[in-house]
């Protein structure tokens, strides 16, 4: 029993392996972008793909007509020209009804590989009954017809990688073999032809598809620099801006959360630039901690800090996180055996409750951080404040 489940664990795992539509290695943060990218190709292809292999079945069964038993003309064609009205039906039946999500886009992906296998297998067994029992004039118009469906179906299954070469693997192969057995060495040298062709399209196949990952991958890395501080990875100023101006466009609730350090620049001066950096790195990784529901965590520039939480998902725990902030930033920080003590001084806003456009939100947030930041120096100058003051 256990050798049975095993075994079936393993005939999954391949089948896996075999319908997977990455051909190349992708990176984690692009997997589920690649993945829409390439359903949205493939349904974008879909219908001309079947249009021309339902028009490439109707020649190839006019230019064999009468040399074969009649069922042999008729059910290849039919299967082919019916599986691509069913395809053409399903395509709609999805778009129309069902959310595309990236679990599902990876599904369809899947099932195209069967698919387009299966396809190509009944292509090529045909050809290569035509090409056996067609008249000897005639019996060279069934590969040509291959040759021509492999390349078109190369072509518009390039998205799907695996999915094209099975297509194309599995309606040439029949043919090259049984051509290649023939005696007639211009036969045997068209066999040949078909073979590099699939080849080179195969390798047009993969090859696109690498240059596909190379490009998300540039984007990515590119849109991540735009957005993202260099020091920390929070977001920078313009990314916070624009999420903060998609939210009040939308009219969203959210609660704007100002942070500004008390004794960075005493720190900073004190034990160098590097321990400066090491504190704004510990702060940012507090923040992620103590705020993972956070609409964005931002790092403005300098030892300012922005955050932005949803109301709807509870004013009252963000202004809980926001006090669990304010203890959790004043624990020592640890450098190269120096211990820092850093403060942090905190303005909140609420949007649209206390002000409904951005510039008087922000305003308002930054008017209280710099009251609250004035309390910690008067308490300072009694002894009952931070230990580093900026």
């Amino acid at each position: 029993m256990a050798f049975k489940r095993s075994r079936r664990g393993l005939l999954r795992r391949i089948m896996r392996r075999l319908t997977a539509p990455f051909t190349a290695p992708v990176p984690l943060a692009l997997r589920r972008r690649l993945v829409l990218q390439q359903h949205n190709r493939l349904g974008r292809f879909v219908p001309m793909l079947c249009l021309l292999i339902s028009a490439n079945t109707v020649a190839m069964s006019l230019a064999v007509l009468g040399d074969l038993p009649w069922w042999q003309q008729l059910l290849p064609p039919a299967l082919l020209v019916g599986a691509c009205f069913a395809v053409l039906a399903w395509r709609a039946r999805v778009r129309q009804n069902q959310r595309l999500t990236p679990r599902t886009a990876m599904r369809h992906l899947r099932q195209t590989v069967p698919v387009a296998a299966g396809l190509g297998l009944v292509a090529g067994l045909w050809a290569v009954n035509a090409f056996t029992e067609t008249e000897r004039y005639y019996c060279m118009v069934a590969p040509v017809f291959i040759g021509i469906a492999a390349v078109v179906c190369a072509t518009c299954l390039l998205s799907v990688p695996r999915a094209a070469i099975a297509a194309m693997v599995c309606a040439v192969a029949p043919v090259a073999i049984k051509m290649g057995s023939y005696d007639n060495l211009g036969v045997r040298a068209m066999a040949a032809m078909m073979v590099l062709l699939l080849l080179m399209q195969a390798r047009v196949v993969l090859t696109t598809f690498r240059e596909t990952v190379a490009m998300l991958s540039m984007q990515h890395g590119l849109r991540r620099a735009a957005n993202t501080d260099a020091l920390t990875g929070l977001a920078n100023r313009a990314a916070f801006r624009r999420i903060l101006g998609l939210r009040a466009a939308s009219g969203t609730p959210v609660l704007l959360v100002l942070a500004d350090l008390d004794g960075f620049k005493r720190a900073n001066d004190t034990y160098g630039h590097l321990a400066g950096d090491a504190v704004l790195v510990e702060v940012a990784a507090r923040l992620r901690r103590l705020a993972p529901r956070a609409a964005c965590i931002a790092r403005l520039g300098g030892d300012e800090f922005a955050l932005l939480f949803d109301v709807a998902q509870g004013e009252r725990l963000a202004r809980a996180t926001i006090e669990a902030i304010r203890a959790t930033i004043s624990l020592p920080i640890v450098w190269n055996s120096a211990v820092m003590t850093i403060g942090v001084s905190i303005g909140a806003a609420a949007f649209p409750a206390e002000a409904g456009e951005i510039e008087p939100l922000i305003q308002l947030a930054d008017g209280r951080l710099y009251a609250d930041k004035a309390r910690h120096k008067a308490a300072a100058h009694v002894g009952t404040g931070i230990a580093l003051l900026a």
